[in-house]
């Protein structure tokens, strides 16, 4: 059986974040994460309204099993783009504008999946500039994407808080960071893979498969939400690069990720604030 639960806002103030984060605003998905890490949750699903998924077996595709034997993909310069295994091909919100996706493939088995992300068909989330550009109308993913791929951990990828599952433990590092545009989800990404990857855990990409029927925007806002991340991605990416974790817990890592971010005069001084207030509530629960 399936049962849902709705938290009123007004109950969103036993939350020491929720104050910090604000109202009416898509980061208030942490509070939805911390009553399900509350309520036991092993893996979290995190989903948009306007996803429809394609097959019966949604929850199944996304956790089918620990490890993962197949595909590695590695970007030959530090950075691999999901979107390019879309077809056609359609550049993921949040990958920097500088670079360019330059893969190399190998065999890997027994890889550790922390993070799984299903691919997205029709209007898939892409940066407002490519919207704009060309509106991309995918309907079907490559063979690769197919099957299934994970990326090395020690490449960057960027994915987002739509069709994407997490496991428990990492739930602490995967907050939505407020105040920097749509770069919530995109920042927090690179987070939470700067703390599985001294835990040799992966990110998965694969099934499974929605369909974004997307909500009306208005594109000119989303680029301007969007400016200030494409200048700052590869600078977050940079300082997560050459910042030493003591690999003492989740939540410690996340921490001293957010000391060191508190230094970046690129992040919002209420934004580590937020995040600081999100660990605390994380620590309450886990």
């Amino acid at each position: 059986s399936i049962s849902a639960e709705y938290i009123a806002p007004a109950d969103h103030g036993k939350w020491k974040c929720s104050e910090l984060i604000g109202k009416n605003c898509i980061q208030l998905r942490n509070i939805g994460f911390l009553e399900a890490l509350k309520w036991g949750a092993d893996v979290i699903v995190s989903v948009d309204d306007d996803n429809i998924p394609l097959h019966k077996t949604y929850f199944d595709d996304h956790f089918h099993g620990e490890t993962f034997s197949g595909i590695q993909v590695t970007g030959k310069n530090g950075w691999v783009d999901p979107g390019a295994y879309l077809r056609p091909t359609a550049k993921h919100r949040g990958f920097p504008t500088q670079v360019k996706h330059d893969p190399a493939y190998a065999a890997i088995v027994g890889a550790k999946v922390g993070v799984s992300v299903g691919m997205c068909l029709l209007d898939p989330d892409v940066d407002a500039i490519t919207r704009i550009e060309s509106a991309p109308d995918v309907q079907q993913v490559s063979l690769l994407a197919e099957a299934g791929f994970v990326v090395n951990n020690k490449s960057w990828t960027v994915f987002n808080s739509q069709n994407t599952a997490i496991l428990r433990e990492f739930v602490p590092a995967w907050g939505m960071i407020p105040f920097v545009g749509r770069y919530d989800d995109i920042y927090a990404s690179l987070i939470v893979q700067r703390v599985m990857r001294d835990r040799h855990h992966h990110v998965h990409f694969g099934k499974p498969y929605v369909f974004q029927d997307r909500n009306e925007h208005d594109l000119i806002k989303d680029l301007r939400g969007e400016i200030e991340g494409m200048e700052n991605v590869q600078k977050l990416a940079n300082v997560l690069d050459h910042t030493l974790l003591a690999n003492q817990s989740v939540i410690g890592d996340c921490r001293q990720i957010w000391r060191t971010l508190s230094t970046c005069d690129w992040m919002p001084g209420r934004s580590v604030k937020a995040m600081e207030a999100w660990l605390d509530d994380c620590e309450g629960v886990l």
